[in-house]
């Protein structure tokens, strides 16, 4: 058997006879609106794809069952330290009111007075 009647079993995409073919207006206004709809859902693709969106938001991972660690150094220059707190809430709503752990709190001078540190206590738990 030669070679190429064993491929030509395989096509799936058979020509039809010439005799078969009729071309028609709406078969290429068909034709023609494809093309438009393609073009248009690839450029919308390459665009969204190209599109650049941050969210603004911070994932922790609670898989490894250990709590988050969070660095802050925030100022309140005008503000008495013993009326400062510290309360936290995760997203399902548990509050932790009155964070204590690892909190240091530093009194400051005044800028006029060079903003030094004054006195530095640790709260602990």
């Amino acid at each position: 058997m030669p070679v190429k009647s064993r491929f030509t079993r395989l096509d799936a995409f058979t020509k039809t006879v010439e005799d078969a073919r009729i071309r028609t207006n709406s078969g290429g206004i068909v034709t023609v609106v494809s093309l438009i709809a393609i073009i248009y859902l690839i450029l919308g693709e390459w665009t969204d794809y190209r599109r650049i969106i941050v969210h603004p938001e911070i994932i922790v991972d609670k898989s490894r069952g250990e709590k988050m660690e969070i660095h802050m150094d925030v100022s309140f220059p005008k503000m008495p330290c013993e009326l400062l707190t510290l309360d936290v809430m995760d997203v399902s709503g548990e509050i932790q009111q009155g964070v204590m752990h690892g909190v240091t709190k530093i009194r400051l001078a005044s800028r006029s007075n060079g903003g030094g540190e004054i006195s530095s206590s640790q709260l602990d738990l």
